[in-house]
C-alpha cells in the first residue's frame, strides 16, 4: 500500500504534542507530514511558535518528511488555557533546541492550493482552518479530536474545540469522519492519572506533565484528548465507532475504544 501523506491541525497545546510525538514515533508511515499549527488552546501565533520549539527535537526528521503551515496572519478563535496547557500552552516543558533552530514555513493560502484530495487528515483544535480544505475536498474523512454526545461538555456547553468554531465542526462532519470525543476519552481505559510514565523522550515528557497539571487542577482524571485521536489515526481496530447526535445535532461517528492495550504504546 503507497504511503500517504498526512495533514496534522494542531493548536499546541499539550496534548497536541503527544499526539504529534506519537505520529512521529510512526514515522514510517506517512510519505510526508504537513502541520498546521492553529488557533484554540493558544493563538495561532503562539501555536507556530510552539510547533517550531517541539519540531527543534526531531530536527533531521524535519529536513526530510516535514512541512510548516502558517496560519498566523488569518482570523482564528483562541482561548488561552494556561491551567490546562502550561502558561507556554505546552507545559513549560521545552525550550528551543538549539535555540536558534528555524523550519522553513509556507503560508497557508499557497499550501492548500497544493492539496489534491488524497491525504490523510487529523484534526486536533478547532477547525476553523479545515472547513477550506474540506471545502475544496469534501472526500476526506478527516480523524477529528472534538465533540461529545453523552458525557458533560468541557466548555461553554460543548467540547472546546468544537466550541470555538461550532460552524466549522458542523460542515467538517457533515460526510464519512471519526470523532474522538469526550466520550471516548472519558473511561478508565484511557484514564492516565495513576499511570507511572519514565523516559526522558518528548512523548512521555509531555504525558508526565499532563498528569501534574491534572493534579495541580483537582481532576479526577488524565485525559489525554489529542493524543487518543492520534492512537486511532495509526490503531483504528482497537476503537469501534458508533453513529451518535451530538448537543447541535451533528451525527457524529463517536469512537469507543474496545482493546487492552494501552493506547500510548508505540508501535
Amino acid at each position: 500500500m503507497a504511503k500517504k501523506h498526512l495533514i496534522i491541525f494542531a493548536d499546541y497545546g499539550l496534548d497536541d504534542a503527544a499526539a504529534t510525538a506519537t505520529v512521529f514515533d510512526s514515522i514510517k508511515r506517512f510519505s510526508h507530514i504537513s502541520i498546521v499549527p492553529v488557533g484554540g488552546n493558544v493563538p495561532a501565533k503562539k501555536a507556530l511558535e510552539n510547533c517550531i520549539t517541539l519540531l527543534s527535537y526531531y530536527k533531521p526528521l524535519c529536513r526530510r518528511k516535514v512541512t510548516v503551515v502558517d496560519t498566523s496572519h488569518i482570523p482564528q478563535p483562541s482561548e488561552y488555557t494556561a491551567d490546562i496547557h502550561g502558561q507556554d500552552g505546552m507545559g513549560d516543558i521545552f525550550t528551543r533546541d538549539p535555540p536558534d533552530f528555524r523550519v522553513k514555513t509556507i503560508p497557508y493560502e499557497e499550501w492548500l492550493s497544493t492539496t489534491d484530495g488524497t491525504e490523510r487528515v487529523l484534526s486536533l483544535g478547532p477547525m476553523t482552518m479545515v472547513k477550506p480544505l474540506m471545502e475544496k475536498h469534501p472526500g476526506y474523512e478527516p480523524v477529528i479530536m472534538g465533540g461529545c454526545a453523552h458525557t458533560p461538555p468541557n466548555f461553554n456547553g460543548f467540547e472546546f474545540n468544537q466550541s470555538l468554531d461550532r460552524e466549522a465542526f458542523a460542515y467538517c462532519t457533515k460526510g464519512k469522519h471519526a470523532a474522538i470525543t469526550l466520550d471516548t476519552c472519558r473511561v478508565p481505559a484511557l484514564d492516565m492519572r495513576l499511570r507511572e510514565i519514565r523516559g526522558d523522550d518528548v512523548h512521555s515528557r509531555v504525558l508526565q506533565a499532563d498528569q501534574r497539571l491534572s493534579i495541580t487542577r483537582g481532576e479526577e482524571g488524565c485525559y489525554v484528548w489529542d493524543d487518543v485521536a492520534a492512537a486511532f489515526l495509526l490503531h483504528p481496530e482497537r476503537f469501534r465507532l458508533n453513529e451518535e447526535t451530538d448537543l447541535d445535532g451533528n451525527r457524529l461517528f463517536n469512537a469507543e475504544y474496545i482493546s487492552d492495550i494501552l493506547y500510548y504504546l508505540p508501535d
